[in-house]
């Protein structure tokens, strides 16, 4: 259903001097009468169905109505059309007016509820497609509450123990959380009526609960100060009848079956026998209380469509929406309590195929710069094009006027996007990248950008790489491509996609600057450079060469480990000098013109910058941003400045108590370690999926933070594994461990265990935090699986690639846990292990660390230590969780300032936006690190 398809089809019905709200009114009110239409019948009236469905309501609520599209009714009969638009007005008069349901299309809903919003008398409008988050209050499973916030601790803790031991739905279905942190906004809070809290946290939905039995006078006052107190517009005050927990699982009982807040506190009160609930609310908030309103019922998606293929029960076998249910209409029976587990996990399975689709997508247009557009473009030798690039809806999409601006009916919530064209083919490539920023609206379709390229010889290639940005964070990446000469207009394909959902970018940190790694047309590596105000393309000059010297050095620990005694030994000093040589030269190559010349602007904006987002093109393209080494260094050469280590450093707590308090902060003869960028800089890294490899999706798709889930809860629930060849027992690696991360972190050595422990984590309702999994890795020789890579843990235990991880991870829609894969070269470009970072960030894992050289376990487990005692010393100190990224680059500077130069090898996948909270157990006992 295309949004204004059905108001062009009434206005021309209607004629053309039918204003807009006119057009709408009568869409409306058709729309309600074809739903209650018998095929082939005309309807039998609005005021009669109407007034039955206002009759008796005397809560001030607004009644809950089908709407279909009367298109059809229209044509059969078009003299209906202006009569039910004036029967509509006399039926609505004096209600609170109709909450919509209506059942579209993947796509239509967002717009077309927008629009049917609008409407006079139209109080809500629920639909296929999530409502927008300024309008939504958020709720879907797992159903983040607020549990007796303003109760004694002792209380809650009583309250929470009984409600998990009552009821698996609490359990698996619910997510208890803390008024504090970016991510952590209950959609509902289970607060005291009598509360004398001026102010407490802000939900969606806050429900006060009186004392059982006892008269209240002042609802309405009463009310007003609980919805104050939690900073929302829904707010109810609920008798429990004596049972708070009979009462909440009752309430949970019911919006499982989809029912809606007002319904489902209703059937509550009916289940525990205690007087109906009190419920001031919003009208246009109510229906976004249900299930069904953040996604479809009934599928998702196009047929055929890959990934859309889930469905929802049949509403039909559920309560009608807005009937009272009787009592015994949701038994709360074991099976009952099962089936409502199974359509939840549906449901967040559903929403989470949803989430990671592209809403809006990059589209482009090529015409020659001098014609007007006339259709595909076939590309002439040496002719100059202008290349149109602008963000829409897959597929078709109109130009034609739309009869009512989308910009009107839904809150401004406009990102400007920056959109860069790179031309890949001809000699010299350019060295300055085309771009121009965009508005992005709620809906619809973005600005344009206008970009010249050019074509060359005949037969020769044409490619441009077009990439868009929001606050240097990628979000979607495609070429066009075709032959000059060929007869055929260029083809445009989309090869990364690394956020799909634009609702939620304002939630989203920015970075400072961005890097993409791609080829040119001839295959060679070209990096283009974003920073705000320049867009640069080079040529690496060097770059596997450089690599190849940086994680050779970083072997020498693991080859020579009884050589390393700390940041003060002479080996230790020796490495970070050269390090720091090659990765003065990884800089050059990547950024500076020639060797000796002063780096070009965007080089020095980027070392600036606190934070940068990557994306490869390629899975074998590892860019190792954390090796770069930026500060001035004059070590080696023909004069034979031998160079040394700052000795000053590890006193100092970052970079920037390095330039206030260091004094050698300037001489070119000392090496620092603030100076590598793993030690100073937040670095976001994607890499597109290797589709040759059978292994991953079309797009390197974020599994990155929403606004309803965005935590990673670290506590005693860390689980480890490790390889006897990875040694394992190691008396500094293992016991560190077990003594610093609580009772849950004792190795395993076989995936079967591992699994085990896992599954029985997830069934108790506190699925695990992280796995740190040290591993060795190898080439099956032999076999049905001969080729395949596997990991391999105790003796001989192997797990290949293509098998399911489950239940270690369990799908994006899931809790799962951070992954630390650590040992035998994780994250190498040269081997093609790589694949098992792309394979668990598509099972679910929020981000996956690798290790850029092989490490013996004895240094990288207390670094993996330290990320998670660094995680729990930030938590303690300012009350949130601290974001992974920010975890990472701690935990990365203060290994080094040890002595741990397998610090620098760890490398780090996916969204950087995740709050990692520490729940308790990490880095809390004996020996800790201080």
């Amino acid at each position: 259903m295309n949004a204004y398809e059905s108001l062009r089809a009434v206005s021309r019905i209607l004629g053309g001097r039918a204003d807009d709200r006119r057009v709408l009114d009568t869409l409306v009110a058709g729309g309600v009468a074809a739903a209650t239409a018998e095929p082939g019948r005309q309807p039998s009236g609005l005021v009669p169905l109407l007034g039955g469905l206002f009759a008796g309501r005397t809560d001030g609520g607004a009644a809950l109505v089908p709407w279909t599209d009367p298109v059809a009714l229209f044509e059969r009969d078009p003299a209906a059309a202006p009569r039910l638009a004036d029967e509509w007005a006399e039926a609505c008069a004096g209600t609170p007016g109709v909450r919509l349901s209506v059942s579209a299309a993947r796509g239509a809903g967002h717009d077309f509820a927008a629009l049917l919003r609008s409407g006079r008398h139209v109080a809500a409008v629920s639909c296929a497609a999530p409502p927008t988050p300024a309008t939504c209050p958020g709720w879907s499973w797992p159903l983040p509450v607020a549990l007796l916030p303003d109760g004694a601790p002792a209380e809650r803790a009583d309250l929470a123990r009984r409600l998990a031991a009552r009821s698996a739905l609490w359990r698996e279905c619910v997510v208890e959380t803390v008024p504090d942190g970016r991510w952590a906004r209950p959609a509902l809070v289970l607060c005291r009526a009598d509360a004398r809290a001026a102010q407490g946290p802000t939900g969606a939905v806050a429900i006060a609960l009186l004392e059982p039995g006892r008269a209240h006078a002042g609802t309405d006052a009463l009310l007003d100060r609980v919805a104050a107190r939690h900073g929302t517009t829904s707010a109810a005050l609920a008798d429990t009848g004596g049972d708070a927990v009979e009462w909440l699982v009752a309430v949970l009982s019911a919006m499982a079956h989809d029912a809606p807040l007002d319904v489902a506190l209703d059937w509550a009160a009916t289940a525990v026998g205690a007087p109906l609930t009190a419920l001031r609310a919003d009208p246009m908030l109510l229906d976004t209380t249900r299930l069904s309103e953040a996604i479809a019922r009934t599928g998702i998606g196009s047929p055929g469509g890959s990934g859309w293929t889930r469905t929802l029960p049949d509403p039909g076998t559920l309560p009608a929406p807005g009937s009272r249910p009787s009592p015994g209409a949701y038994p709360e029976t074991a099976d009952a309590e099962a089936g409502m587990r199974r359509w939840s996990r549906l449901l967040r399975e559903v929403q989470s195929d949803r989430y990671r689709q592209p809403h809006r997508v990059v589209r482009t247009s090529l015409v020659e710069a001098a014609k007007a557009p006339s259709g595909p473009t076939a590309l002439r030798p040496g002719t100059n094009y202008r290349l149109t690039v602008w963000v829409g809806r897959p597929g078709r999409e109109s130009e034609a006027q739309e009869p009512l601006p989308t910009a009107s009916f839904v809150p401004d919530r406009t990102h400007r996007l920056r959109i860069t064209a790179v031309q890949l083919h001809g000699s010299p490539l350019p060295r300055a990248g085309q771009f121009q920023d965009v508005d992005l609206p709620p809906v619809g379709r973005s600005g344009k950008a206008v970009f010249t390229v050019s074509s060359g010889a005949s037969g020769s290639p044409f490619q441009v790489r077009v990439t868009v940005f929001h606050r240097h964070r990628f979000l979607q990446s495609g070429v066009l491509s075709g032959t000059v000469g060929s007869g055929e207009a260029p083809t445009f394909e989309i090869d990364a996609v690394v956020r799909a959902d634009t609702d939620d970018l304002a939630a989203r940190t920015p970075h400072d600057a961005a890097l993409a790694l791609g080829t040119d047309a001839g295959g060679e590596p070209l990096l283009t450079t974003v920073t705000s105000d320049a867009v640069e393309i080079r040529a690496p000059a060097g770059l596997a060469t450089t690599i190849s010297a940086l994680t050779a050095a970083l072997r020498d620990p693991a080859d020579h480990p009884e050589k390393y005694g700390g940041y003060h030994s002479a080996a230790y000093e020796q490495l970070l000098i050269s390090l720091a040589q090659s990765g003065q030269a990884l800089f050059r190559g990547l950024f500076g013109e020639r060797i000796g010349l002063v780096p070009r602007r965007s080089a020095e904006a980027l070392r600036r910058a606190d934070s940068v987002s990557v994306l490869a093109a390629r899975p074998g393209d590892l860019l190792p941003l954390e090796l770069v080494y930026d500060k001035p260094l004059r070590v080696g050469g023909p004069l034979g400045i031998p160079g040394r280590l700052c000795a000053d450093a590890p006193a100092l707590t970052g970079p920037r108590d390095c330039a206030a308090r260091c004094p050698g902060h300037g001489d070119d003869g000392v090496v620092c370690p603030f100076g590598f960028w793993g030690a100073s800089k937040v670095i976001e890294r994607y890499v597109h999926a290797d589709r040759s490899a059978g292994l991953a999706k079309d797009f390197a798709l974020a599994i990155g933070p929403a606004a309803r889930r965005g935590t990673i809860e670290v506590g005693t629930s860390l689980l480890t594994a490790a390889c006897d060849r990875a040694d394992r027992n190691a008396q500094r690696a293992w016991s560190t461990a077990v003594r610093l991360l609580g009772a849950e972190s004792a190795p395993v050595a076989t995936w079967r265990e591992l699994a085990h422990r896992t599954q029985r984590l997830r069934d108790g309702g506190e699925p695990p935090g992280v796995l740190l999994l040290v591993v060795h890795s190898e080439t099956v020789p032999s076999g049905p699986a001969r080729g395949t890579i596997c990991l391999v843990l105790g003796e001989d235990d192997r797990l290949s690639l293509h098998e399911t991880l489950d239940p270690l991870l369990t799908g994006p829609a899931e809790l799962n846990p951070l992954v630390l894969l650590l040992g035998c070269r994780t994250a190498d470009h040269r081997t093609p292990l790589l694949g098992a970072q792309l394979r668990m960030l598509e099972a679910g894992a929020p981000g996956v660390v690798g290790t850029l050289a092989p490490v013996l376990a004895r240094h990288i487990v207390p670094v993996a230590v330290e990320l998670m005692a660094e995680i729990a010393r930030m938590a303690g100190q300012a009350g949130a969780g601290l974001l992974l990224g920010e975890a990472l680059t701690r935990a990365r500077r203060t290994s080094l300032l040890k002595g741990e130069a397998c610090a620098l090898a760890l490398v780090g996948y996916g969204d950087t936006d995740w709050e990692v909270r520490a729940v308790g157990g990490v880095g809390t006992g004996e020996g800790a690190p201080e």
